[in-house]
């Protein structure tokens, strides 16, 4: 691809070093969490790319796509800190052991909270794709930093029991899945390649038919938001539409 893709500016987490060791759950866990950090970080990416080349009869629907991105990353992180972080400190009987992570959602909450509010509040009008720009360097750095690490702190779950590592991930996985269908679950199909890494990866781990109930039930509600996704409901890399370069429907 010749055009700018989601996979910058903010740079997405290498599974390499760890995915194939099986010898412990906290691998799997790491890798799984790094593959949905990278499509939040995907989503992030193609927002920014985007934001400044939308034309005027398609910003109701990529601000409709930013809130989404938004509801997704308030489901992913209220779920790590309601369930996931505190099974984890259960499992290892070490309180605390993720407070680090906490404090690093506090670090970007403010300027993501901003950046929220005008997805959710601006009028097509008043839409500024650079105001778009400025708000998301406000809080992107902090949250890649975030993204990045928690990688490692889960990495380092091998010193304690697999089997409980992984049912603790396996109970958030289940929170994970839960939400308004409608306005996620394209988001995260749109967001996962699955050709990273050399396709070495399944995920999200489902079924054959599953894209296919992405694509024909649940993209129909907010088609046109699902435009902005830097892949298909199949999971295969597209050229985003609004790059600057060239725009097409």
């Amino acid at each position: 691809m010749s055009s700018p893709w989601a996979d910058q500016p903010y740079s997405l987490i290498s599974t390499q070093a760890f995915s194939k060791d099986t010898s412990h759950a906290a691998y799997y866990v790491a890798t799984q969490m790094a593959l949905a950090h990278n499509g939040i970080l995907r989503g992030l990416n193609a927002i920014y790319i985007q934001a400044p080349h939308i034309p005027k009869d398609a910003v109701q629907d990529f601000l409709i796509y930013c809130q989404c991105w938004c509801e997704s990353m308030h489901h992913h992180h209220d779920g790590e800190e309601e369930n996931f972080f505190p099974n984890l400190e259960k499992v290892t009987g070490t309180k605390g052991l993720m407070e680090r992570n906490v404090e690093q959602h506090r670090t970007f909450t403010p300027g993501f909270e901003a950046f929220q509010e005008y997805a959710n509040k601006c009028r097509v009008e008043k839409y500024e794709g650079s105001k778009i720009r400025s708000l998301v360097e406000a809080f992107a750095e902090p949250l890649k930093l975030h993204l990045h690490e928690e990688i490692d702190t889960l990495r380092a779950l091998d010193k304690y029991d697999s089997a409980k590592v992984r049912q603790a991930y396996k109970d958030f996985e289940k929170i994970v899945m839960t939400g308004d269908s409608y306005r996620l679950g394209p988001l995260v199909f749109g967001t996962s390649d699955r050709g990273f890494e050399g396709g070495m990866h399944n995920f999200p781990p489902v079924p054959l038919f599953v894209p296919y109930v992405i694509h024909y039930v649940l993209e129909r509600r907010y088609r046109g938001a699902w435009r902005f996704n830097p892949c298909t409901s199949w999971r295969d890399r597209r050229e985003l539409p609004y790059t600057g370069e060239r725009a097409r429907p």
